[in-house]
């Protein structure tokens, strides 16, 4: 959808009420996006006053109103043009690569709503009275029928409804995106991405093991995520719509810290913004777990963690040393000489092969347990998806004992080269231009780890499909 058409058609939308012909911006024409309808007339032409209709044919209304006139109005004067929504929402979809199968207009004028043959809902804000309790009601569908789905809204900003998401658990199962942002379909793809893995991973699972049973099984176990997966799955987009102001990285920050909170020991309301002026990363982890039957301790991994909250991580211009060294420094010096230390950052993305740049210029602050690790947003979000998802975190904890086991490959940089793990070094994110060149470098760098969304779904799915004791532990007892 180009730039002039998608201009056209957020206006008539955003009117929210059909108009005259000559009210009809180009290049809108009826037939296409825009369709015909008849308008009864509730006035007196004459004075304005309420009428009633006292005879209408094909061609003309005949009407009386309170002052006793009588009016002959022409069919032809009470056309009015109105959004074919239904073909607005069938090329949303087309951008999206994907195939309108049903619309239902039957909500209107509040929302309309259409299924695609790859499962996802979408959703149209049209003319609604209340426009929180329309942002509710698609939620509560949403909800119901435990689908991906994209909220299309005409306003400029998503903010009052990430803010409603809270309310509804919705969590990553809707992402808003304004009428304004269609016209950026790769946006829209990775946004609806996340929500699509996450759920068909659960929904995998769920048939895998429970066969028919899955719908009342998703319906008790299967937990939604809450407000902080729904800020996660919503940065992005805050962030392309211009919500979150450039240089202001706090929702980022705070946001990965409680995802990190919830993952492994922190230390809470220190680092970043909570100790402005110090030089101090936005947070720092702990991450190691003892061993237990049949399996070895794990190494601890002391995680040293910057956030870039940058539509793009600005690596070209992120200085080694005067900061990041005193990270590294303290790590090494003060808080952890025995184990591993990984120095992440938290990204949006990356502008062609930076990360490989910086790391070139970093690695010689490095001692020989340091590492450095640049972990997408998409990949957190999925990752923090699946811990809140009673029905992925049991089948990642059957095949690895817990959680932690399950995601430490991410974060310790020799179990992630190890030969067991050699499909998750070429889960590569896409660089555009001499994208083998790209791969080549980053193999040729085990200190430098880029976990993104396939690096994640990649390593879930290894451990889910893998024979595993505890499985047959537990399935033996039922037998």
């Amino acid at each position: 959808m180009d730039s002039k058409l998608l201009d056209s058609l957020h206006a008539v939308i955003t009117r929210g009420k059909p108009v005259p012909v000559e009210k009809v911006p180009d290049p809108l024409e009826p037939g296409e996006y825009i369709v015909e309808r008849v308008q009864e007339p509730t006035t007196c032409p004459k004075c304005e006053e309420g009428i009633v209709i006292v005879d209408d044919t094909d061609d003309r209304f005949e009407i009386r109103c309170h002052n006793n006139h009588f009016e002959t109005i022409p069919t032809a004067d009470r056309l009015r043009y109105a959004p074919d929504l239904n073909q607005v929402l069938a090329t949303v979809a087309d951008d999206l690569n994907l195939t309108l199968t049903s619309f239902d207009g039957q909500s209107l004028p509040r929302f309309a709503q259409a299924e695609t043959a790859h499962g996802t809902l979408l959703y149209l804000i049209y003319a609604p009275r209340n426009y929180c309790d329309t942002v509710k009601q698609i939620y509560e569908d949403a909800i119901e029928r435990g689908q991906p789905a994209l909220l299309i809204t005409p306003q400029d900003e998503i903010t009052d409804i990430v803010e409603l998401q809270f309310l509804f658990s919705v969590g990553h199962l809707v992402q808003a995106v304004p009428f304004s942002k269609l016209d950026n379909p790769a946006l829209l793809k990775q946004t609806l991405r996340t929500a699509e893995e996450v759920e068909n991973l659960g929904q995998d699972i769920i048939e895998q093991r429970f066969g028919a049973s899955q719908d009342t099984l998703r319906e008790r176990a299967n937990t939604n995520p809450r407000y902080i997966l729904s800020v996660l799955s919503n940065i992005r987009m805050l962030r392309e719509n211009g919500e979150i102001k450039p240089g202001s990285g706090d929702l980022l920050e705070q946001t990965a810290e409680a995802v990190f909170m919830h993952l492994f020991p922190t230390q809470p309301d220190r680092g970043g913004e909570a100790d402005s002026g110090q030089n101090l990363p936005d947070n720092v982890f702990y991450l190691w777990e003892q061993g237990s039957y049949k399996h070895t301790d794990y190494e601890p991994v002391l995680g040293v963690v910057d956030t870039k909250s940058g539509k793009t991580a600005n690596f070209a211009k992120e200085k080694a040393s005067g900061k990041h060294d005193n990270y590294l420094d303290l790590a090494r010096k003060h808080s952890f000489q025995h184990g591993s230390v990984a120095h992440i950052f938290v990204v949006l993305d990356i502008n062609g092969r930076q990360e490989i740049k910086y790391f070139d210029r970093i690695k010689e602050e490095y001692a020989e347990n340091m590492y450095m690790v640049v972990l997408t947003l998409d990949a957190l979000t999925t990752i923090f998806a699946a811990y809140l998802s009673s029905v992925i975190s049991n089948e990642l904890k059957l095949g690895s004992t817990s959680f932690t086991r399950a995601i430490y490959p991410f974060f310790h940089r020799d179990t992630f080269n190890a030969d067991q793990n050699t499909d998750l070094r070429r889960q590569f994110r896409i660089v555009g231009r001499s994208q083998e060149g790209y791969q080549i470098n980053l193999l040729e760098r085990p200190d430098l780890l880029v976990i993104n969304q396939d690096t994640v779904i990649t390593h879930f799915r290894n451990i889910i499909d893998r024979d595993a004791e505890i499985k047959e532990i537990l399935g033996r007892y039922f037998k």
